[in-house]
């Protein structure tokens, strides 16, 4: 064996194991079956979180659709009394954050699946401008990411390509005082500003009379679809509170 092939074998003994490490090791062996049979790269490439992949393609199996949740961060804050974290503590503006994308089912959905692998630090570091706490990002991995059938990094592009799918009504992105407002009224907002999007495809959420999310569903290719009975609706009032972003 010459020197050559040795340290062919080496790069891919240290390729092997931090791939392993960072919880990927099945979208690295289909990488490297695919260079195998096909002599090029993958189409289904590992990607850092906030990758855009193409238009279409089918993200993820093991369930029927996903559901998006988008929290109103200055409820989530102002419900909790926590005036201390990075998503609290005002050193960012926070709106509008990803509270998780949730594999679905037509009736029911699956958690806590396969919970072995780990989320690598570079893709928490890379979700924590929409996922703003590191304990939010383990947790969503364990109970809905593990679920999804795709490794952390793929779990998470895809919820940062679903998050940036979503256009926030510009006069609810930074709201610099409290605004009482009927839920209608923010579901009418979000399809004005999402052509694509419909009525039975976006729910709104409410608690203690604020809003606390705003849930669309998508299919496996990021395109709206209508939501399924098991999707909380739990906003019956009609008007709410949304804090202002701090």
């Amino acid at each position: 064996m010459n020197k050559k092939t040795l340290a062919a074998l080496g790069a891919f003994a240290v390729a092997l194991v931090a791939a392993w490490q960072e919880g990927s090791l099945d979208s690295f062996v289909q990488d490297q079956l695919a260079q195998l049979g096909g002599g090029g790269a993958s189409s289904s490439a590992p990607r850092e979180a906030g990758g855009t992949q193409a238009a279409g393609e089918v993200r993820g199996t093991g369930f029927d659709y996903y559901v998006l949740a988008l929290s109103w961060s200055p409820s989530f804050c102002e419900d909790s009394g926590d005036r201390t974290s990075n998503q609290c503590n005002g050193s960012r503006d926070y709106g509008f954050v990803a509270h998780g994308l949730w594999p679905q089912n037509e009736t029911g959905w699956p958690d806590f699946c396969d919970v072995s692998a780990r989320v690598p630090e570079r893709t928490v570091d890379a979700m924590l401008p929409i996922m703003p706490a590191k304990g939010l990002i383990f947790h969503q991995w364990k109970k809905h990411g593990t679920c999804s059938g795709m490794d952390p990094r793929a779990y998470f592009a895809t919820v940062k390509d679903a998050y940036d799918s979503v256009v926030i009504p510009a006069e609810l992105r930074r709201l610099d005082r409290t605004l009482t407002i009927d839920p209608k009224v923010i579901e009418a907002a979000f399809i004005e500003s999402n052509p694509a999007l419909d009525a039975d495809e976006i729910v709104i959420n409410c608690s203690r009379n604020r809003l606390r999310e705003v849930k669309i569903c998508f299919d496996k290719s990021l395109t709206p679809r209508t939501c399924g009975r098991d999707v909380n609706r739990e906003c019956r009032s009609d008007s709410i509170r949304m804090p202002p972003v701090r």
